[in-house]
């Protein structure tokens, strides 16, 4: 490799044809290894390229430098030099000095390159300047490491780090090669021109590794050097080969300090064996009690507990009991047993009634039926219940007194009269089996758990009342015949689609979180016909969040949150109860409730005559209803856009369903939404999928339908 330079030669002579200024160049050279405009003092131009250095070498100040069109992007004054930082590709300079002149464009005799230094040395004398070529022979050196990133030094003079590549004159040289925790490698390197040096350096570890385990327990904290790090069993980072203190320590525990050493590359083992600082205690409590060491509770029943050597005091403790209280001295190493027995504080209550055979509760829990006697009552404050099918049920508080017998003497009340309606009347009612004509009636029950059943049609309700001395006179129920409905207020629109209760099996095989294939029942309920438009939403929150626009397109972009603030202002405005469907409702209609064909997809096994998806939805919504429908009637329940669900998502939440009526987990942080969308692939359109996010959630795949319970 070659490279040429310029000479400057000053000439005694006088040339006037040389001699328009007092300030003149001596010499400019390339500085080959200098590496100040590279490493040391770099600074960027406007393009965030490493500027050159011009270092130019004079004994006066006061000089004024102008550059070309490339301009200096900075000037800084050294000890008898200035140096300059232009940019690569810089072709002249103009210097100006107050007293001494002006060299007015003086042109560089060489290419100003990046990152490189060149020296010019100025003179007040008359100078001539010849330029001769010379070459000087140069190669490369490439230097890599194992590991890699590791400081280099040529000459003790540090120049990068590994891989490092540069071309340097032929000649001999020293390096030197370091890395923390790795030992140095040093050596010498000869460059030649006829071809390049590799250097490749295999630094061996200065480190090592611990590794301790605690016996007879892990889990003792372990400082190395005084750091604490962390707890057995534990193993080290690197750690410098050599000597080393380890301290380990553990509650009830004597601490044990170790000194080791760490040779290169290798792990060492330790096992330290602690000593038991303690004594340890079982105690059994008769019946169960609250249990305390020296008067701080520490379980209850039974407990293991550890000790510091000494005296300690031991007490049970129970309401309505006399506690017991033990002292015991232990040493370290012990293993003692402890049992403590409480007494109780107790009395009787004699209980009679009429009718007699009455059900006996005290605070919930059954004692038999009247008369009888109850021994060994604690003493306090109890709920009486006497209870008598066909009977009124009498509710008293008594209270039990110590080595006391109380009497108590009652007599139930018989039943009531009550009325029993309907909407509309005029429905057949029965009672326990007994038929009372059409309601509205008003008939006499006696107290306790009563069947009504009512039929309208083609619609039967049958409930459960319960009548007591304390409780409802007046009882009406909805009858009213299921069927599709439209609310129009405020030119809404709303399409509801009744859903016939019933039974069917949920989830499937298909993905974890839809296991297990259970049976679910729903009550009746309506659904919307069709996902709610933009053009609805508008009319309710005069706003459109969607990112496709169209009256009739589903609304979309909008949160289960900001689903709920419609929902308040829409019943506010149509006196209605509309929710969004719980998960069960939602599937349940989808896969076309009582009248479910058993489809894939909502109202077919082929996804592209129902929904519109990924394959089909030229990446954009479409107006609802304009595939085909499910066996309900019900459009887009696959595609189109996601629907949120009323449910908090829990993927076990399939595990422990009920049976009935399903609403979901009572807590959670995400949201359930169901049905696939114009941006999903065909197996997100299955009835059976379940997706979740927060319910702050907005994005373009997701908006809702509506639902309204059946009563």
């Amino acid at each position: 490799m070659k490279f040429k330079f310029i000479v400057f030669v000053i000439l005694n002579v006088i040339s006037t044809y040389l001699y328009s200024q007092n300030i003149s160049v001596k010499s400019f050279r390339m500085l080959q290894n200098d590496m100040d405009a590279r490493i040391n003092k770099p600074k960027e131009d406007q393009n965030g390229e490493k500027c050159a250095i011009i270092k130019v070498v004079t004994t006066e100040q006061g000089f004024v430098w102008e550059g070309d069109a490339l301009g200096i992007v900075k000037t800084d004054f050294k000890t008898s030099e200035y140096w300059l930082y232009v940019p690569h590709g810089a072709k002249r300079l103009t210097i100006k000095h107050s007293q001494l002149g002006m060299l007015r464009d003086y042109i560089y005799p060489v290419p100003i390159k990046e990152a490189t230094v060149y020296e010019m040395v100025l003179t007040t004398a008359k100078v001539t300047t010849i330029v001769e070529e010379y070459e000087v022979p140069t190669q490369w050196v490439v230097i890599t490491s194992k590991p890699n990133v590791a400081d280099v030094f040529i000459n003790e003079q540090y120049v990068g780090v590994t891989p490092y590549q540069v071309k340097m004159e032929v000649g001999s040289y020293n390096y030197r090669i370091e890395k923390s925790m790795y030992h140095s490698e040093a050596g010498k390197f000869k460059l030649t021109d006829e071809e390049r040096t590799n250097l490749t350096a295999k630094l061996k570890p200065n480190f090592g590794y611990i590794k301790i385990n605690t016996t007879p327990e892990q889990g003792a904290y372990v400082e190395i050097d005084g750091k604490t790090t962390n707890s057995t069993p534990y193993t080290s980072q690197q750690l410098l080969t050599g000597k080393h203190r380890l301290s380990v320590k553990k509650v009830m525990f004597k601490p044990k300090t170790i000194d080791f050493t760490i040779s290169d590359g290798q792990t060492t083992t330790l096992s330290v064996d602690l000593e038991p600082n303690f004594a340890s205690i079982n105690i059994n409590t008769t019946p169960e009690a609250d249990i305390y060491i020296d008067d701080i509770k520490k379980g209850n029943g039974s407990i293991t507990e550890r000790l510091n050597p000494g005296l300690h005091t031991f007490e049970a403790r129970k309401n309505k009991h006399y506690s017991d209280k033990k002292q015991q001295e232990f040493t370290a190493g012990e293993t003692v047993n402890l049992s403590l027995h409480v007494q109780a504080k107790s009395g009787k209550v004699d209980i009679t009634s009429t009718p007699f055979d009455a059900t006996i509760k005290l605070n919930g829990k059954n004692y038999g039926t009247t008369p009888n006697t109850l021994k060994d009552l604690l003493i306090g404050n109890y709920i009486l219940t006497l209870e008598k099918q066909g009977y009124g049920t009498i509710s008293k508080t008594i209270t039990i007194t110590e080595n006391q017998t109380v009497s108590i003497n009652e007599t139930l009340p018989s039943g009531k009269q009550v009325n029993i309606g309907s909407t509309p009347s005029g429905a057949q009612l029965s009672v326990d089996g007994t038929n009372y004509g059409t309601t509205p009636q008003t008939i006499t029950l006696a107290f306790g758990n009563h069947t009504l059943k009512l039929v309208n049609g083609k619609k039967t309700v049958e409930q459960n009342i319960t009548i007591s001395q304390s409780g409802k006179t007046s009882f009406s129920f909805d009858v009213s015949e299921l069927s599709n409905f439209t609310k129009t207020t405020a030119g809404l629109n709303i399409k509801m689609v009744a859903v016939q209760g019933g039974s069917f099996k949920m989830g499937s095989n298909d993905s974890d979180d839809e296991k297990p294939i259970h049976t679910v029942t729903v009550n009746d309920f309506y659904i919307g016909k069709y996902e709610v438009t933009q053009a609805q939403w508008k009319a309710i929150m005069g706003n459109n969040p969607s990112y496709f626009k169209g009256n009739n397109l589903p609304v979309e972009n909008v949160s289960w949150n900001d689903i709920q603030e419609f929902i308040q202002k829409l019943n506010a405005k149509t006196g209605k109860n509309y929710r969004l469907p719980t998960e069960a409702e939602w599937e349940y209609a989808a896969r076309g409730g009582a009248k479910s064909r058993g489809y894939k997809y909502s109202g077919s096994n082929s996804l592209g005559g129902v929904a519109w998806y990924n394959s089909n939805s030229n990446s954009k919504t479409h107006s609802v209803g304009q595939k085909q429908a499910n066996e309900l009637g019900i459009y887009d329940m696959s595609g189109n856009v996601w629907e949120w669900c009323s449910d908090w998502y829990d993927s076990k939440y399939y595990k422990k369903s009920p049976a009935f009526n399903p609403q979901g987990p009572s807590s959670g942080s995400i949201r359930v939404f169901r049905g696939g969308s114009w941006d999903y692939f065909e197996s997100f359109s299955r009835v059976a999928y379940r997706s979740d996010f927060y319910p702050g959630f907005r994005y373009f795949i997701i908006g809702f339908r509506l639902a309204l319970s059946s009563r």
